[in-house]
């Protein structure tokens, strides 16, 4: 079964890009700063501070060479170390109405009480490598998390598990510190960020619901192998991906040596007790996001992304029938509330 698994995700990964268009032990106590006096639809060309609800320019900090050589030699890091630090971080210039098409939303603000004494200088902020700013990281993501999707972190049992939910290429949620002129006038908040490679008046909330758009929803035809948008027939969708990167690392999960090979080709060595855990968290997720009884929650590994480029171990959230049960054939999302 669990061969089985792996088998059928690994193909139809391997035709994505042909067809795609709260941790269980907290390790801080993070709080959400309160939203300041900016209006929700924002106005453009403004300078606030960071604050939820607010959209921005997509003015990067790492854009300009010399700007980031300047800042390197200010803070007395290396060149390489603050162009990687900065090169998606966006600046936090200027704001955009977020009535209108733009590329970034703050859909939350967080501070960190136990670590802001520890941030004596952006230097801390450029040194990804530490273990303070990768504490910071650990926190922030952790409060950017919403109810539900935290709630599914906690039934993961796994530690450190950040989950988000599925979106397509494009599109992710990620979170940012200030640039540095806001941290120099005092400013020591975080910002959890939705950001859209492609600029629309889409917003954060809106992936919860009904109305994102179904044909960016991400389902599976499991009888073609492929993945079709949620408004073709499908028997499976997409909802979320559990990170379980701080567990791997921990070694509280399996990780790259627990790749095995069998009969149906490689998978993950996972107790089937485990995979019954996870397949629950999946199944608190969809009971907070739809009405649907029919499905349920399962957790798959793809062991061609573990890990994935980007340093993560994702394990992923589908709305499906019971492995003992027919496949139902539909159209639409599941997010119907």
């Amino acid at each position: 079964m669990l061969a089985l698994r792996a088998l059928v995700l690994a193909a139809l990964l391997a035709l994505l890009t042909a067809c795609a268009g709260g941790s269980a032990v907290r390790q801080d106590s993070p709080t959400t700063a309160p939203v300041s006096s900016a209006d929700s639809d924002g106005e453009d060309g403004a300078e606030t501070p960071l604050s939820e609800g607010t959209c921005w320019t997509e003015t990067m900090l790492g854009a300009d060479p010399q700007a980031i050589l300047a800042l390197a030699t200010a803070q007395r890091v290396s060149y390489f170390a603050a162009a990687h630090a900065l090169a998606d971080r966006p600046a936090f210039e200027k704001t955009r109405s977020c009535a209108k098409s733009h590329r970034i939303e703050v859909y939350r603000v967080v501070q960190i009480p136990s670590l802001t004494p520890k941030l004596t200088s952006y230097a801390v902020l450029l040194r990804t490598d530490r273990p303070l700013y990768r504490a910071l990281e650990r926190a922030v993501l952790n409060t950017c998390m919403t109810k539900p999707l935290a709630a599914a972190a906690v039934q993961s049992r796994l530690p450190g598990a950040v989950v988000r939910p599925a979106l397509p290429i494009g599109m992710k949620v990620s979170w940012a510190p200030p640039s540095p002129e806001q941290f120099q006038r005092g400013q020591r908040v975080f910002a959890c960020t939705f950001v859209q490679q492609r600029a629309s008046t889409i917003r954060y909330a809106d992936v919860f619901g009904r109305r994102f758009p179904t044909s960016q929803r991400t389902c599976i035809d499991s009888r073609a192998l492929v993945y079709v948008d949620c408004a073709r027939k499908h028997d499976r969708e997409r909802i979320a991906v559990i990170d379980a990167k701080v567990a791997v690392l921990a070694r509280r999960f399996p990780g790259p040596r627990g790749i095995k090979r069998g009969p149906d080709g490689r998978y993950l060595d996972v107790r089937p007790a485990r995979y019954a855990v996870l397949d629950r968290a999946c199944t608190s997720y969809l009971r907070a996001i739809s009405t649907t009884k029919r499905l349920t929650g399962i957790a798959e590994i793809d062991v061609d992304a573990w890990p994935a480029p980007d340093g993560s171990y994702p394990i992923a959230c589908e709305a499906d029938t019971r492995p003992e049960q027919k496949p139902l054939r539909t159209k639409g999302s599941v997010y119907n509330r």
